[in-house]
């Protein structure tokens, strides 16, 4: 059938009767990728609707998934719904791509088979396209990391391609299970800014979570945060953050000099509220920001964010990752938040005639803008660790 015309539900309930009659199980594959292409500029909600499709399927062995079609992003995006919510297999396949294709579809394979420890649901991966070509633009080819049996050398393809291990690649499938939500005994909405934080083995991956009691409602709060663009008020190191097409915006980070740029997908939450982000492009991270109600006019801001920190970071900074993260940590965020709070306690005094209050606001949370840079530019600060 035109899957263009027969929805994928259609599909699926289809391939259910047939595998309900049969006692075979299926996997979705072209299919799939239709439909991931028809949402690219709503994948978040083609992910939320799967998971509902698919939840009660009990034939459906596995998502077969070409990154070559889909991009490697919105492949592990599926690998996790796979493997996380759905408990079934994550398969990586080719089409007919070069070496260079078939040796980053075998880089996410291994990151995404490293991310479960349920073995029934890890099944082979289909890039074996390699033996229909005359040629290949890799030296050595990718054939030559392929034993007589079939097995792929996956550590040795990436060393030689990128002097990267297992683990570099690991880090960057920055999902782990923190992303599975904040622990509500963290979080208390009587006390002050709290923090708890954690890296990868290699260092390169900081998960970091913190939370920061807030005197207005959780409706002001959502509404003055996720007004994009406004962050650089309150975040004085993003310089601009711009709409784009399709959902995303663009983000512009400075630090030393050294611009760092990155494009984002979000999605606003209702229950509580709040807004949920990861990078599409540029600098990896990801996260999401919850205001929780506490009463009429006050509400708990709740951040869990995970970043991907690159090496230039350490050399700018001449420091270690495990400083980088205790600076971010506890003064970068906690500035961050506390900025938010006073600008928008600020604007709420302006706006109902209370000029003096309101300036007040405005000139601690210049003090704090002033204290970042002079933080930032501090010899001491650079050499930290040396």
């Amino acid at each position: 059938p035109n899957t263009k015309t027969w929805k994928l539900r259609d599909q699926i309930e289809a391939l259910e009767h047939w595998s309900e009659r049969s006692s075979l199980r299926y996997a979705l594959d072209e299919s799939l990728a239709d439909a991931a292409l028809g949402h690219e500029g709503d994948f978040y909600q083609f992910l939320d609707k799967l998971f509902h499709i698919l939840k009660s399927a009990k034939g459906c062995a596995a998502l077969v998934l070409k990154p070559s079609l889909i991009g490697i992003e919105r492949s592990m995006q599926l690998s996790r719904l796979a493997h996380d919510d759905l408990g079934i297999g994550a398969v990586f396949t080719s089409t007919f791509d070069s070496g260079i294709g078939l040796a980053y579809t075998a880089f996410v394979a291994s990151v995404s088979d490293s991310t479960t420890t349920n073995e029934e649901i890890k099944y082979p991966h289909g890039i074996s396209t390699f033996s229909m070509m005359s040629g290949d633009t890799l030296t050595p080819t990718f054939e030559s990391y392929v034993s007589n049996d079939g097995i792929l050398n996956v550590a040795s393809l990436g060393r030689a391609m990128f002097g990267l291990g297992i683990d570099e690649m690991r880090d960057y499938n920055y999902t782990t299970d923190e992303d599975k939500g904040f622990e509500n005994g963290f979080y208390a909405g009587d006390e002050e800014y709290q923090t708890m934080s954690t890296t990868s083995e290699t260092g390169r991956k900081i998960s970091i979570q913190v939370s920061l009691p807030l005197p207005f409602s959780d409706d002001v709060a959502w509404s003055r945060y996720t007004d994009l663009p406004q962050q650089p008020r309150w975040s004085p190191w993003i310089k601009s953050v711009a709409y784009l097409e399709q959902g995303e915006t663009q983000w512009n980070l400075n630090v030393r000099g050294v611009e760092f740029k990155w494009k984002a997908i979000s999605k606003m939450l209702d229950n509580p509220k709040g807004i949920m982000w990861e990078s599409t492009s540029g600098l990896k991270n990801k996260g999401v920001v919850e205001f929780v109600p506490v009463s009429n006019d006050s509400c708990l801001m709740r951040v869990k964010m995970t970043v991907i920190t690159p090496r230039i970071i350490a050399l700018l900074f001449k420091t270690s990752d495990e400083f980088v993260k205790e600076f971010v940590e506890n003064k970068l965020l906690k500035w961050s938040l506390e900025s938010f709070r006073d600008v928008v306690k600020a604007d709420l005094a302006l706006e109902r005639g209370d000029a003096e209050l309101g300036d007040a606001l405005f000139g601690a949370v210049e003090g704090r803008s002033n204290a970042i840079e002079a933080t930032l530019s501090y010899q001491g600060f650079q050499d930290k660790d040396s």
